[in-house]
């Protein structure tokens, strides 16, 4: 029986990438179920086995909110929406103590590994004297700043005090997303760079995730918790 997944934010850039590599890569597997568009009823939604959201914070919230209210299993969610309140946030992690639930802001595989590698050497690089700095550049339309990617980044480099990592960003034409991390010795530099090409590879990533938590115990033993891409890379 084929994995059914439910789309919240079908209509964004990356949702239509989500539906368009459903059909072409992940039929064999899985199929999707439902893509509520903007206004319409979000309760089909909860009836899936994995929930995908690339939507809106506001919207994100509204369907969190019907899901505490469901009486039934919840199928698990994959949220790749960015930004949020400290009251979106503080409904995430209230969904998480009933359903599994991986949030990321970036789900490039590339990205991660980047991240968990100056995470393993920035302490040696910092007492050996280099700086570490952040440059990101995205398309003109991204309202966010700093990217919730680079915030991870900063989190990798220095988990107690992220914040004092410097962090540029850029927001011009049509550039997908770049990050480059920087360490700036006294007579050399250290660069660590990673550059997407297309955007199907955050879909494909959703994707892969949302197909694992589905395949991940459900009813009295589903798993619980808030999860993120490192737990999911685990397992490959």
């Amino acid at each position: 029986m084929k994995i059914q997944i439910g789309l919240l934010g079908g209509q964004g850039r990356m949702g239509k990438w989500v539906s368009k590599l459903m059909e072409s890569e992940f039929g064999e597997t899985a199929i999707l179920a439902t893509q509520p568009k903007r206004g319409e009823d979000t309760q089909q939604l909860l009836k899936t086995d994995t929930i995908i959201d690339f939507s809106s914070p506001a919207a994100l919230s509204a369907l969190i909110e019907s899901a505490l209210n469901y009486p039934g299993d919840l199928p698990s969610f994959v949220l790749g929406s960015t930004g949020g309140s400290e009251k979106d946030h503080k409904l995430i992690q209230k969904l998480s103590n009933r359903t599994a639930v991986l949030m990321a802001s970036n789900f490039s595989a590339g990205i991660l590994l980047v991240s968990q590698i100056i995470k393993q050497f920035s302490p040696l690089l910092e007492n050996l004297g280099y700086t570490p700095v952040i440059l990101e550049s995205h398309h003109r339309h991204k309202k966010d700043a700093p990217s919730g990617t680079a915030l991870a980044l900063q989190r990798a480099i220095d988990s107690s005090n992220p914040h004092r990592i410097q962090t540029h960003s850029i927001r011009a034409g049509e550039v997908i997303g770049d990050h480059k991390i920087t360490f700036y010795g006294p007579a050399d530099q250290i660069v660590f760079k990673h550059s997407v090409q297309d955007r199907s590879i955050f879909a494909r990533g959703a994707i892969q995730a949302a197909l694992w938590l589905a395949e991940r115990p459900r009813g009295a033993n589903k798993n619980t918790g808030l999860l993120g891409m490192e737990e999911y890379l685990t397992y490959l």
